[in-house]
Protein backbone atom coordinates (compact mmCIF):
# COMPACT_ATOMS: atom_id res chain seq x y z
CA UNK A 1 0.00 0.00 0.00
CA UNK A 2 1.29 3.49 -0.94
CA UNK A 3 1.92 5.37 2.14
CA UNK A 4 2.63 8.58 0.46
CA UNK A 5 0.83 11.63 2.22
CA UNK A 6 -1.58 13.64 -0.26
CA UNK A 7 -1.87 17.36 0.85
CA UNK A 8 -5.34 19.51 0.45
CA UNK A 9 -4.85 23.27 -0.33
CA UNK A 10 -7.34 26.31 -0.72
CA UNK A 11 -5.88 29.35 -0.18
CA UNK A 12 -3.39 29.73 2.72
CA UNK A 13 -4.25 26.70 4.23
CA UNK A 14 -3.75 22.87 3.95
CA UNK A 15 -5.09 19.10 5.84
CA UNK A 16 -4.10 15.47 4.60
CA UNK A 17 -6.00 13.86 2.23
CA UNK A 18 -8.33 12.08 4.21
CA UNK A 19 -10.44 9.29 2.20
CA UNK A 20 -12.66 9.11 5.13
CA UNK A 21 -13.35 12.86 5.26
CA UNK A 22 -14.16 12.98 1.51
CA UNK A 23 -16.69 9.81 1.43
CA UNK A 24 -18.54 11.52 4.35
CA UNK A 25 -19.18 14.65 2.46
CA UNK A 26 -20.17 12.62 -0.80
CA UNK A 27 -22.57 10.33 1.86
CA UNK A 28 -23.80 14.08 3.44
CA UNK A 29 -25.04 15.28 0.09
CA UNK A 30 -26.69 12.16 -0.45
CA UNK A 31 -24.56 9.16 -2.42
CA UNK A 32 -24.55 5.71 -0.80
CA UNK A 33 -21.93 4.89 1.71
CA UNK A 34 -20.09 2.23 -0.34
CA UNK A 35 -20.15 4.03 -3.36
CA UNK A 36 -18.80 7.22 -1.24
CA UNK A 37 -16.07 5.44 -0.19
CA UNK A 38 -15.13 3.89 -3.34
CA UNK A 39 -15.20 7.28 -4.86
CA UNK A 40 -12.76 8.70 -2.12
CA UNK A 41 -10.65 5.55 -3.21
CA UNK A 42 -9.77 5.99 -6.37
CA UNK A 43 -9.59 9.73 -6.23
CA UNK A 44 -6.88 8.94 -3.63
CA UNK A 45 -5.35 6.07 -5.64
CA UNK A 46 -5.78 8.68 -8.97
CA UNK A 47 -3.56 11.62 -7.23
CA UNK A 48 -0.82 8.73 -6.12
CA UNK A 49 -0.34 7.58 -9.75
CA UNK A 50 0.18 10.91 -11.17
CA UNK A 51 2.15 12.04 -8.11
CA UNK A 52 0.09 15.04 -7.03
CA UNK A 53 0.78 15.34 -3.53
CA UNK A 54 -0.18 18.84 -3.56
CA UNK A 55 -3.56 19.43 -4.65
CA UNK A 56 -6.29 22.34 -4.65
CA UNK A 57 -9.60 21.11 -2.78
CA UNK A 58 -11.90 22.13 -5.90
CA UNK A 59 -9.80 19.45 -7.91
CA UNK A 60 -10.64 16.70 -5.53
CA UNK A 61 -14.06 17.45 -5.60
CA UNK A 62 -14.09 18.06 -9.66
CA UNK A 63 -12.47 14.60 -9.47
CA UNK A 64 -15.31 13.05 -6.67
CA UNK A 65 -18.30 14.80 -9.01
CA UNK A 66 -16.66 13.42 -12.04
CA UNK A 67 -16.71 9.66 -10.50
CA UNK A 68 -20.33 10.35 -9.16
CA UNK A 69 -22.06 11.61 -12.76
CA UNK A 70 -20.85 8.01 -14.15
CA UNK A 71 -22.76 6.45 -11.59
CA UNK A 72 -25.98 8.59 -10.90
CA UNK A 73 -26.43 11.94 -12.18
CA UNK A 74 -28.64 12.40 -9.72
CA UNK A 75 -26.28 12.25 -6.57
CA UNK A 76 -24.35 14.96 -8.68
CA UNK A 77 -27.55 16.96 -8.79
CA UNK A 78 -27.91 16.39 -5.37
CA UNK A 79 -23.99 16.88 -4.59
CA UNK A 80 -24.67 20.55 -6.46
CA UNK A 81 -27.95 21.43 -4.28
CA UNK A 82 -25.85 20.35 -0.99
CA UNK A 83 -22.94 22.43 -1.84
CA UNK A 84 -24.91 25.61 -2.63
CA UNK A 85 -27.00 25.33 0.68
CA UNK A 86 -23.90 24.41 2.95
CA UNK A 87 -22.10 28.09 1.06
CA UNK A 88 -25.20 29.81 1.10
CA UNK A 89 -25.56 32.88 3.17
CA UNK A 90 -29.19 32.65 2.94
CA UNK A 91 -30.55 31.84 6.14
CA UNK A 92 -32.50 28.42 6.04
CA UNK A 93 -34.93 26.90 9.38
CA UNK A 94 -35.92 23.44 9.28
CA UNK A 95 -39.25 22.62 10.90
CA UNK A 96 -39.87 18.95 11.84
CA UNK A 97 -42.67 17.78 13.74
CA UNK A 98 -43.86 14.64 14.47
CA UNK A 99 -45.68 12.79 17.82
CA UNK A 100 -43.85 11.78 20.53
CA UNK A 101 -41.70 8.64 19.82
CA UNK A 102 -41.46 8.76 16.13
CA UNK A 103 -37.32 10.13 15.82
CA UNK A 104 -38.25 13.53 15.39
CA UNK A 105 -34.97 15.00 17.59
CA UNK A 106 -32.66 12.26 16.13
CA UNK A 107 -33.64 12.98 12.24
CA UNK A 108 -33.15 17.12 13.16
CA UNK A 109 -30.13 16.51 14.72
CA UNK A 110 -28.80 14.47 10.95
CA UNK A 111 -30.55 17.12 8.69
CA UNK A 112 -28.71 19.52 10.91
CA UNK A 113 -25.23 18.05 10.66
CA UNK A 114 -25.67 17.07 6.77
CA UNK A 115 -26.39 21.00 6.78
CA UNK A 116 -23.97 22.23 8.45
CA UNK A 117 -26.37 23.90 10.97
CA UNK A 118 -25.47 24.68 14.48
CA UNK A 119 -28.10 25.89 16.12
CA UNK A 120 -30.83 22.76 16.93
CA UNK A 121 -33.67 23.89 18.82
CA UNK A 122 -36.26 21.17 20.72
CA UNK A 123 -39.74 22.74 21.40
CA UNK A 124 -39.75 20.93 24.75
CA UNK A 125 -37.10 23.12 25.88
CA UNK A 126 -39.29 25.86 24.59
CA UNK A 127 -41.87 24.61 26.49
CA UNK A 128 -39.70 24.21 29.44
CA UNK A 129 -38.95 27.90 29.55
CA UNK A 130 -42.78 28.93 29.30
CA UNK A 131 -43.25 26.93 31.82
CA UNK A 132 -40.62 28.54 34.09
CA UNK A 133 -42.32 32.21 33.27
CA UNK A 134 -45.91 31.31 33.30
CA UNK A 135 -47.56 29.51 36.76
CA UNK A 136 -49.12 25.88 36.32
CA UNK A 137 -52.56 27.70 38.23
CA UNK A 138 -52.17 30.01 34.83
CA UNK A 139 -51.45 27.45 32.22
CA UNK A 140 -52.05 24.30 33.50
CA UNK A 141 -51.80 22.49 29.56
CA UNK A 142 -48.61 23.89 29.47
CA UNK A 143 -47.50 21.76 32.72
CA UNK A 144 -48.51 18.46 31.41
CA UNK A 145 -46.65 16.25 28.94
CA UNK A 146 -49.05 16.63 25.87
CA UNK A 147 -50.88 13.09 26.26
CA UNK A 148 -51.26 13.23 29.63
CA UNK A 149 -53.96 16.45 29.95
CA UNK A 150 -57.08 15.84 31.19
CA UNK A 151 -60.25 17.17 31.38
CA UNK A 152 -59.44 19.39 34.66
CA UNK A 153 -56.57 21.10 32.97
CA UNK A 154 -58.77 22.17 30.08
CA UNK A 155 -60.77 24.12 32.19
CA UNK A 156 -63.86 24.19 29.79
CA UNK A 157 -66.47 21.82 28.83
CA UNK A 158 -65.01 19.13 26.20
CA UNK A 159 -66.31 15.78 25.48
CA UNK A 160 -64.10 12.50 26.80
CA UNK A 161 -63.57 11.69 23.57
CA UNK A 162 -62.50 15.03 22.54
CA UNK A 163 -59.49 15.78 25.63
CA UNK A 164 -56.32 14.34 24.40
CA UNK A 165 -56.88 16.55 21.04
CA UNK A 166 -57.87 19.32 22.57
CA UNK A 167 -55.36 19.08 25.14
CA UNK A 168 -52.56 18.53 22.55
CA UNK A 169 -53.77 21.50 20.49
CA UNK A 170 -53.98 24.03 23.02
CA UNK A 171 -50.69 23.24 24.40
CA UNK A 172 -49.15 23.34 20.75
CA UNK A 173 -50.73 27.06 20.23
CA UNK A 174 -49.51 28.11 23.69
CA UNK A 175 -45.87 26.71 22.44
CA UNK A 176 -46.49 28.25 19.04
CA UNK A 177 -45.47 31.25 20.49
CA UNK A 178 -42.06 30.32 21.56
CA UNK A 179 -41.38 28.75 18.24
CA UNK A 180 -42.50 31.72 16.41
CA UNK A 181 -40.23 34.01 17.89
CA UNK A 182 -37.31 31.15 17.77
CA UNK A 183 -38.43 31.21 13.44
CA UNK A 184 -38.53 34.84 13.59
CA UNK A 185 -35.58 35.74 15.01
CA UNK A 186 -33.52 33.43 13.17
CA UNK A 187 -35.14 34.86 9.57
CA UNK A 188 -34.39 37.80 10.73
CA UNK A 189 -30.41 37.41 11.91
CA UNK A 190 -29.65 34.95 9.05
CA UNK A 191 -29.22 32.09 11.00
CA UNK A 192 -29.98 28.58 10.27
CA UNK A 193 -31.81 26.59 12.70
CA UNK A 194 -33.11 23.04 13.10
CA UNK A 195 -36.72 23.26 15.21
CA UNK A 196 -38.14 20.29 16.28
CA UNK A 197 -40.65 18.60 18.40
CA UNK A 198 -44.69 17.71 18.52
CA UNK A 199 -45.62 20.79 19.11
CA UNK A 200 -44.96 22.09 15.42
CA UNK A 201 -48.92 21.07 14.70
CA UNK A 202 -49.43 21.74 10.86
CA UNK A 203 -52.52 23.41 11.15
CA UNK A 204 -50.91 25.39 14.00
CA UNK A 205 -47.21 26.37 13.24
CA UNK A 206 -46.58 24.44 10.05
CA UNK A 207 -49.25 26.12 8.10
CA UNK A 208 -48.06 29.41 9.12
CA UNK A 209 -44.31 29.15 7.65
CA UNK A 210 -45.38 27.12 4.29
CA UNK A 211 -45.02 29.40 1.48
CA UNK A 212 -42.33 31.10 3.58
CA UNK A 213 -39.35 30.69 1.16
CA UNK A 214 -36.73 30.65 3.62
CA UNK A 215 -38.41 27.82 5.70
CA UNK A 216 -38.97 24.09 4.92
CA UNK A 217 -41.79 22.30 7.16
CA UNK A 218 -42.21 18.71 7.58
CA UNK A 219 -43.43 15.86 9.63
CA UNK A 220 -42.22 12.70 10.31
CA UNK A 221 -44.31 9.57 11.06
CA UNK A 222 -44.94 5.67 11.26
CA UNK A 223 -47.89 3.59 10.11
CA UNK A 224 -46.78 0.67 11.99
CA UNK A 225 -47.96 0.99 15.41
CA UNK A 226 -45.58 -1.87 16.60
CA UNK A 227 -42.42 -0.31 14.95
CA UNK A 228 -43.59 3.16 16.77
CA UNK A 229 -44.00 1.25 20.24
CA UNK A 230 -41.09 -0.76 20.15
CA UNK A 231 -39.07 2.98 19.18
CA UNK A 232 -39.35 3.74 22.59
CA UNK A 233 -37.36 1.15 24.61
CA UNK A 234 -34.98 2.58 22.15
CA UNK A 235 -35.59 6.09 23.62
CA UNK A 236 -35.06 4.86 27.16
CA UNK A 237 -32.06 3.19 26.86
CA UNK A 238 -30.57 6.39 25.13
CA UNK A 239 -31.57 8.81 27.50
CA UNK A 240 -30.29 6.72 29.96
CA UNK A 241 -33.58 5.31 31.48
CA UNK A 242 -34.47 8.84 33.15
CA UNK A 243 -38.16 8.16 31.73
CA UNK A 244 -38.46 4.48 31.63
CA UNK A 245 -40.29 2.79 27.99
CA UNK A 246 -43.09 1.82 29.98
CA UNK A 247 -44.10 5.32 30.82
CA UNK A 248 -44.54 6.03 27.48
CA UNK A 249 -46.74 2.40 26.79
CA UNK A 250 -48.87 3.47 29.48
CA UNK A 251 -50.23 6.59 27.36
CA UNK A 252 -49.57 4.80 23.47
CA UNK A 253 -52.81 4.68 22.76
CA UNK A 254 -52.96 8.99 23.01
CA UNK A 255 -49.73 9.03 21.41
CA UNK A 256 -51.33 7.42 18.49
CA UNK A 257 -54.26 9.53 18.72
CA UNK A 258 -51.95 12.58 18.43
CA UNK A 259 -50.24 11.10 15.74
CA UNK A 260 -52.47 10.34 13.32
CA UNK A 261 -54.08 13.58 14.13
CA UNK A 262 -50.68 14.78 12.90
CA UNK A 263 -50.38 13.34 10.11
CA UNK A 264 -54.24 14.10 8.74
CA UNK A 265 -53.43 17.46 9.48
CA UNK A 266 -50.60 17.77 7.54
CA UNK A 267 -51.98 16.40 4.42
CA UNK A 268 -55.01 18.70 5.14
CA UNK A 269 -52.16 21.69 5.14
CA UNK A 270 -50.18 20.05 2.25
CA UNK A 271 -47.05 19.73 4.29
CA UNK A 272 -43.95 17.10 3.31
CA UNK A 273 -44.51 13.59 5.67
CA UNK A 274 -41.84 11.38 5.55
CA UNK A 275 -42.23 7.73 7.08
CA UNK A 276 -39.08 7.36 9.32
CA UNK A 277 -38.33 3.76 8.81
CA UNK A 278 -34.54 3.94 8.52
CA UNK A 279 -32.90 6.98 9.76
CA UNK A 280 -30.96 6.75 6.68
CA UNK A 281 -33.43 6.92 4.11
CA UNK A 282 -35.36 9.74 5.95
CA UNK A 283 -32.55 12.10 6.16
CA UNK A 284 -31.95 11.86 2.73
CA UNK A 285 -35.29 12.58 1.52
CA UNK A 286 -35.67 15.36 4.32
CA UNK A 287 -32.43 16.72 2.80
CA UNK A 288 -33.37 16.69 -0.91
CA UNK A 289 -36.73 18.06 0.03
CA UNK A 290 -34.88 21.51 1.77
CA UNK A 291 -32.64 20.97 -0.89
CA UNK A 292 -34.88 21.41 -3.46
CA UNK A 293 -36.99 23.45 -1.76
CA UNK A 294 -34.69 26.77 -1.36
CA UNK A 295 -32.07 25.73 -3.89
CA UNK A 296 -33.18 28.68 -6.17
CA UNK A 297 -33.12 31.31 -3.33
CA UNK A 298 -29.69 29.55 -2.07
CA UNK A 299 -28.61 29.95 -5.51
CA UNK A 300 -28.91 33.47 -5.79
CA UNK A 301 -27.70 34.35 -2.51
CA UNK A 302 -23.88 35.05 -1.47
CA UNK A 303 -22.05 32.46 -0.53
CA UNK A 304 -19.75 31.83 2.83
CA UNK A 305 -16.34 31.68 2.94
CA UNK A 306 -15.67 27.67 3.83
CA UNK A 307 -13.34 24.65 3.17
CA UNK A 308 -15.75 21.40 2.76
CA UNK A 309 -12.75 19.20 3.02
CA UNK A 310 -10.27 21.63 5.09
CA UNK A 311 -13.33 22.13 8.04
CA UNK A 312 -14.23 18.70 8.44
CA UNK A 313 -10.92 17.33 8.63
CA UNK A 314 -10.41 19.90 11.41
CA UNK A 315 -13.63 19.06 12.89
Amino acid sequence: MDEREIFIVKGNRETPFSRGVLAQMLAQAGAKIELAHRIASEVRAELLAEQRLVVEEEEVLARARAKLQITNAIDVSRLDKWRVLRESTEPIVVLVGGATGVGTSTLAADIARRLNIQSVIGTDSIREVLRRAISPDLLPVLHKSSYEIEPEDIRMPVDDEETVLFGYRSQAAQVSVGVEAIVERGLKEGTNLVVEGVHLAPEIILNRYKDHPNVCSLIVHLSDEETHRSRFHIRALGTSMRRPAEEYIAHFGKIRQIHDYILESARRSGIYAIENLSIESTSDAAVAFVANRVYGIAEKAGRRPSSLLLDASRG
